[in-house]
């Protein structure tokens, strides 16, 4: 054990009378020196995003026809999984269109933001050993958690702030656009307060990820079964705050109590990790690492090292997909049934068929496998800050095989999940729609968009070998974006094209020259990462 890690450990009985919060304005500023880049970017593309939407929604659907018929497809029960719950009045205007298909987004990416924020400046300084030189002066015990939650309200508020403006310098009603701003952000501030906790309960910084990132993944996903159930909200969508921001009812009945139950569990989370922090030593979890069993197996080579560090991300994100997979194929019946009265849905099942709707479900999980994927890769570079890969390559091992092979591990991390997430497509649809054959079908299909994800991977190893790891998340924006947003935002259709998990479209269109152009553009970035990285032994 260090010095540094000693006097951590002792610092509070040596100075009793020190506040639990001292230090807290040092690290907050520390903090804002060391993110302003980051947060700035992210401030700015989700504003401009707010400032855009009105546009893109005006120009797509100009006529009451046309927005009708957008709203009829976001009945339907894929539709309100992607969309929120819709309550009946002003359906067809532009701020109630705009508050049903952005909210969501909006609150995945600003919670995303907060989750990795709160970790990066609490757990995962821990575990890169910077938190023993901060805790070595006179710095509180609730210093740093309370740092890192003050920079994400800082963000939040910010965010609300600039978003609202946006909208209202675009002629939206104040009141309805600030409280869609906040019930947004709000929530952001449950799953940074989720974070804080988890940031407690695991050693490491990936399995508090992980976990603060699962629950977002849950409470969205029982927000959305919740109102397909009703789509006004069923009592099942009360169960998730998500729905407890979507409920306000912004732009069509505005009411806002429910901001209140999303401020009251902020603070009752914050509570909880303060109480969890009081109770553990440093570098110690409430949760006990399995990786510390002393009957463990070997791990066996540089690759079964990687497999090892990701197999619980592995199984976490498996088990979502398939949850997600089973969900959206089951669906496929009710979209069926909806091509019967509604002209938007039946023209896209007459252009494309069946096929085309299990496309475009497959796309969205192959999405969400581009997140996996990236933070997988990524981790490397997590592990030379925090020393393990320091310890790595300290043995027979180059850094372009260290590299290479975390890449190799993420792409068949990235087979297993899309192989879950096909089969639950797959038996979902199959069960609906009476056809057992769908099952093997959709789950080939889904095996078919790996070469779409090892560019992610590729992207991402390039990322890590410039020491830019936003590139890596940069990319999983850009394809959720093109794929969620692209056609309501009116992007060029050359800029969407550029997605490669948009560019696989299968089991409509099996475009083999594209699957292997994508494995070829796989392969190089892959060289191209591997000889950055080698070289920067000399840096």
């Amino acid at each position: 054990m260090s010095t540094a890690t000693v006097t951590a450990q002792h610092r509070h009985a040596a100075a009793p009378s020190a506040s639990p919060w001292t230090g807290t304005g040092h690290l907050i500023r520390l903090a804002l020196r060391r993110d302003r880049v980051r947060l700035s970017v992210w401030i700015v593309a989700l504003t401009l995003m707010m400032a855009y939407a009105p546009q893109a929604i005006t120009l797509a659907y100009p006529e009451e026809a046309q927005r009708q018929a957008r709203v009829d497809l976001l009945k339907t029960p894929a539709g309100m999984m992607l969309g929120g719950p819709m309550f009946g009045g002003n359906e067809t205007e532009l701020g109630a269109m705009i508050a049903n298909e952005m909210m969501l987004t909006l609150i995945v990416a600003t919670s995303i933001l907060s989750i990795l924020t709160v970790i990066r400046h609490t757990r995962a300084e821990e575990e890169g050993g910077a938190a023993e030189l901060v805790l070595a002066s006179v710095v509180g015990r609730y210093a740093r958690t309370t740092a890192a939650l003050t920079v994400v309200a800082g963000v939040n508020a910010v965010l609300a702030a600039t978003m609202t403006a946006a909208m209202v310098a675009a002629g939206f009603e104040p009141a309805d656009t600030a409280a869609m701003c906040l019930g947004v952000t709000a929530v952001a501030m449950v799953f940074g307060a989720v974070a804080a906790v988890t940031a407690q309960m695991w050693r490491v910084a990936r399995a508090a990820t992980g976990a603060a990132m699962a629950t977002l993944a849950v409470a969205a996903l029982i927000r959305g079964i919740g109102d397909v159930i009703d789509n006004s909200g069923s009592a099942l969508s009360w169960f998730s705050p998500i729905a407890w921001a979507q409920q306000m009812r912004a732009f069509v009945d505005l009411r806002w109590w429910p901001l209140a139950l999303l401020v009251a569990l902020t603070a009752g989370l914050v509570a909880v990790a303060g109480a969890l922090d009081a109770r553990r030593q440093y570098d110690d979890g409430t949760v006990a690492s399995r990786g510390e069993r002393p009957g463990a197996r070997p791990v066996r080579g540089v690759l079964g090292l990687h497999l090892t560090l990701q197999r619980g991300q592995t199984i976490g994100w498996s088990t979502g997909l398939f949850v997600a997979g089973l969900a959206f194929g089951s669906m496929t019946k009710s979209l069926l049934e909806g091509a019967e009265s509604n002209e938007l849905i039946a023209r896209v099942v007459s252009t494309q068929g069946t096929d085309g709707v299990y496309t475009t479900m497959t796309q969205f999980l192959a999405a969400a496998a581009g997140a996996y994927v990236v933070s997988a890769v990524l981790r490397v570079d997590a592990d030379e800050q925090s020393g393990l890969g320091e310890v790595v390559l300290a043995g027979a091992v180059s850094r372009r095989r260290w590299l290479t092979t975390a890449l190799v591990s993420a792409i068949l991390g990235a087979a297993v999940l899309m192989f879950f997430a096909g089969l639950g497509n797959g038996l979902g649809a199959g069960v609906t729609v009476g056809d057992a054959g769908t099952v093997l079908k959709l789950t080939v299909a889904a095996l078919a968009f790996i070469p779409a994800l090892s560019v992610l991977a590729g992207v991402a190893a390039l990322a890590v070998a410039l020491r830019q790891t936003w590139i890596g998340w940069l990319a999983v924006a850009f394809v959720v974006l093109s794929l969620y947003l692209g056609a309501l935002l009116r992007l060029p259709r050359w800029l969407i094209d550029l997605s490669p998990v948009g560019r696989t479209t299968v089991p409509v269109d099996v475009s083999v020259p594209t699957l292997i152009v994508m494995a070829v553009i796989a392969t190089g970035l892959t060289v191209v990462a591997g000889l950055f990285y080698q070289r920067r032994d000399a840096v």
